[in-house]
């Protein structure tokens, strides 16, 4: 991996988008010797998989097997503990009631992705401290930052529409196996256990997408910063480049693809 070029794109992240938290990465590891080399702070309690993306969010660098996992649910989604069959028959969601009865629940256990393989752990941390390339990359943001990142994604790669969400399993299964699985990327509103849990704020959701989609999303972000950001974001923007060692962007003022699109509320539509 060309550790320059990752730094830079990631510099070019803050610049078009300032996420209040650092992107992460997630690696997983296949075996006792490829944990031992992961470079990063094995656990000595145990923690949901989305605290440990929130605490990388924040610059920490995490490693963590089975018996380190505070939720059995995130184990399953990431391939690290086989489901069992209660999970499976869709009578786990049922007994919690997230769902209006079994056929319900093993409609949304059915296509829930879980990841087809058998890991022996996971290594989080923030995605500029990794020296080979992570498996999946995740960006908490906003709404606002989301359509963004989107619009960047369509750029290099047209129209997605395989987004996949239930409002539930949001971190371990809707951004990080489902694009683990797909080599795609995807949206996740969060969910109820991941808000209780990691504390994150209203505002945010979260996107994952396979770490060999990240650095062409990012250039797909510059190249639409000009067409799609309004004036006060490209002044915004502009000030953050200033301070970056980023390569400067022409950023035009006063036009976006939606300059002199829309009529006014005054102006007199004349029928043809």
């Amino acid at each position: 991996m060309d550790k320059t070029l990752l730094l830079d794109t990631i510099d070019k992240l803050h610049c078009a988008l300032e996420l209040r938290r650092k992107p992460v990465g997630t690696t997983f590891l296949f075996d006792q010797e490829g944990f031992e080399r992961a470079n990063a702070n094995a656990l000595t309690t145990r923690m949901p998989y989305c605290v440990m993306v929130k605490r990388a969010s924040l610059g920490n660098s995490i490693k963590a097997v089975l018996k380190d996992f505070g939720c059995l649910a995130s184990a399953r989604a990431l391939g690290i503990v086989e489901p069992d069959d209660f999970f499976m028959s869709g009578r786990h969601y049922n007994r919690l009631g997230l769902y209006r009865d079994l056929s319900v629940s093993k409609s949304v256990r059915r296509n829930m992705t879980l990841c087809q393989h058998r890991a022996h752990g996971v290594m989080v941390k923030p995605l500029a401290e990794h020296h080979t390339e992570p498996d999946v990359v995740l960006l908490i943001c906003t709404p606002y930052q989301a359509m963004r990142i989107v619009q960047g994604y369509t750029y290099q790669f047209g129209y997605y529409d395989g987004f996949k969400m239930c409002g539930n399993q949001a971190i371990c299964s809707e951004c990080t196996a489902y694009p683990f699985e797909t080599n795609n990327i995807n949206i996740s509103m969060m969910c109820a256990g991941t808000r209780f849990m990691a504390g994150w704020r209203e505002d945010e959701l979260a996107v994952g997408l396979p770490f060999n989609r990240f650095l062409p999303l990012v250039q797909g972000l510059w190249e639409t910063l000009n067409p799609t950001e309004p004036d006060r974001n490209k002044k915004q923007i502009q000030s953050r480049l200033e301070k970056s060692e980023v390569n400067s962007l022409d950023i035009e003022f006063g036009k976006n693809y939606y300059s002199g699109l829309y009529r006014t509320q005054k102006e007199k539509v004349v029928p043809r």
